[in-house]
């Protein structure tokens, strides 16, 4: 049985923890949130992509901040300024990728 593909999305969310308090932005802070803009847009194409691919394809909204994505936050050198796409393990977009990019992308990994 082929390994279900797993697309990362490295994106900070909008908050902090302290100890294990979490913290969510106020709209004051919300307002000068560096990837607000495109916060709005990634989401949307995750809506997209869980109607076009369904259950054919894993997606992880990761928070480059967590201590679990150091590995990756090195090796495809994320910042925070900016949503980062790894499909595979392979890093296919910083910002937000055109759609027919990002699916003709999923759509090969998928047949091959």
């Amino acid at each position: 049985m082929a390994k279900t593909p797993r697309l990362k999305i490295f994106m900070e969310q909008p908050g902090f923890a302290v100890g294990c308090v979490e913290l969510e932005y106020t709209d004051v802070e919300m307002e000068s949130y560096q990837v607000r803009d495109e916060r709005v847009e990634v989401g949307r194409i995750l809506v997209d992509l869980e109607k076009d691919f369904g259950d054919s394809i894993r997606v992880d909204l990761l928070d480059p901040r967590n201590i679990m994505c150091l590995l990756d936050v090195l090796r495809f050198r994320i910042r925070g300024t900016e949503a980062t796409w790894v499909l595979n393990g392979k890093l296919l977009a910083r910002g937000v990728p055109e759609r027919e990019y990002l699916w003709n992308e999923i759509d090969r990994t998928l047949t091959s």
